[in-house]
């Protein structure tokens, strides 16, 4: 049976100032990870809270500070976080550059679990894992990845991703889906034949077992985060 890649974009979803946008969700019929949108503004958080599974973040746009068991980091465009399992944490818009635009991953499992609020600073001692872009080989290429199992990622990894004018990756098939978010230009997903445009803004999902490349289409880099099962 053969389907086409889910694609939204999270200007087509997203509420200002509502909750977050679910760009991959269950009625897409991912099998590894949910993504979702959000954004917070000046002076504001994000939801103070644990829960028993690990997720990842990647910064788009913005700046400010993640508390994680009661610890301060920095946090800046271009940083991929990885939150370990039982880690109390919430993210402050205290950076002065604006609106944070960001999004999230979650593993399947999240869904049949609920998240705790917390009013008090976790006691426990979980590191959170913060790479930015500019530490990362953005040349083309195969996929670089960021977080990984080396930094205790356990259900899915992210990695980066990019063609130049002209390049494409090699049509491939595997066993299980991805995950992808454009960060950069735009190009054609063509899979099992049929040809998809892609640009910047835009979640992706490509289904199990889908014969797919990824190419250029343009004078300009395309850049991309993809998730993909551990």
């Amino acid at each position: 049976m053969i389907l086409d890649p889910v694609i939204k974009n999270f200007r087509n979803v997203y509420v200002p100032e509502g909750p977050a946008a679910r760009l991959i969700w269950v009625e897409d019929n991912p099998t590894t990870c949910t993504m979702t949108y959000s954004e917070i503004y000046p002076g504001r958080t994000s939801a103070h809270h644990s829960h028993t599974w690990e997720h990842e973040i990647f910064i788009i746009k913005g700046s400010g500070t993640l508390i994680c068991d009661g610890v301060e980091h920095a946090i800046r465009a271009g940083d991929a976080i990885y939150i370990p399992p039982d880690a109390d944490h919430y993210t402050l818009n205290n950076g002065g550059q604006g609106v944070i635009r960001r999004i999230e991953v979650n593993p399947l499992s999240a869904l049949l679990a609920e998240a705790q609020s917390n009013n008090t600073n976790n006691k426990g001692n979980h590191l959170p894992v913060i790479k930015n872009l500019d530490t990362i080989d953005q040349s083309s290429g195969p996929a670089r990845t960021i977080i990984g199992p080396d930094d205790g990622a356990k259900t899915y990894s992210m990695a980066f991703r990019g063609v130049l004018k002209g390049e494409f990756s090699p049509k491939h098939i595997h066993p299980g889906e991805h995950q992808a978010f454009f960060l950069e230009g735009s190009a054609i997903l063509e899979c099992d034949g049929t040809e998809f445009f892609v640009s910047e803004g835009d979640a992706i999902l490509v289904h199990p077992n889908t014969d797919h490349e990824w190419r250029s289409n343009s004078d300009n880099p395309a850049k991309w985060l993809v998730f993909n099962p551990v």
